[in-house]
């Protein structure tokens, strides 16, 4: 009886042994198939032009994001463009709320602002309204759009821009005049 015993654990483990060593087998010639592979990528001379490509994509598109010299006139240029928004768009009653200017996290060339506009509507006028928030991306991004239904109905729309640190000083205007959004909570 123990000798039926022993030639079952004897087989169990030689079936066993073979299960492992055709998992061995396939994953050998699985890294084989994938070795080769990745040597003929390296010889293909395609992925230094894709990456050149890339980097003249990224570099054009930063060249088109606007540029503010401070926090200030950040604020500034969304509003300005909210007004023109709400102008092209014939909204009614326009309000408009521009927040603090942010630091974009992981880009140190880069702020933005968040602001609200409210309003109503002209009759059909959500198509206007749309087109122009999708002309403006991707550097104005619509984080919530809300439309209400009738002739005149209620818009609220909450935006974030994003603006390029300008990397040139400018002087000011007038002579000792010196940036006011450096001079939080000072008087003169």
């Amino acid at each position: 009886m123990s000798l039926v015993v022993l030639v079952v654990v004897a087989l169990h483990g030689l079936a066993s042994l073979q299960t492992h060593a055709d998992a061995d087998r396939q994953r050998f010639e699985s890294d084989l198939e994938l070795q080769a592979r990745l040597e003929g990528l390296r010889t293909q001379d395609a992925w230094t032009a894709r990456a050149e490509q890339a980097e003249a994509a990224l570099s054009a598109m930063r060249d088109r994001m606007p540029e503010v010299a401070n926090t200030g006139l950040a604020q500034a240029e969304l509003q300005a463009w909210l007004t023109e928004l709400a102008s092209s768009s014939a909204l009614q009653e326009p309000r408009i709320r521009v927040e603090d200017t942010l630091d974009v996290p992981g880009h140190p060339d880069m702020w933005q602002v968040l602001a609200r506009l409210d309003g109503r509507l002209p009759q059909y006028g959500q198509g206007a309204l749309l087109r122009a928030l999708s002309d403006a991306l991707p550097w104005v991004q619509a984080e919530r759009v809300e439309i209400g239904d009738g002739e005149s109905p209620q818009v609220s729309l909450v935006v974030r821009a994003y603006y390029r640190r300008s990397t040139t000083t400018v002087a000011p205007a007038v002579s000792g005049m010196e940036d006011v959004s450096s001079q939080e909570g000072t008087t003169p």
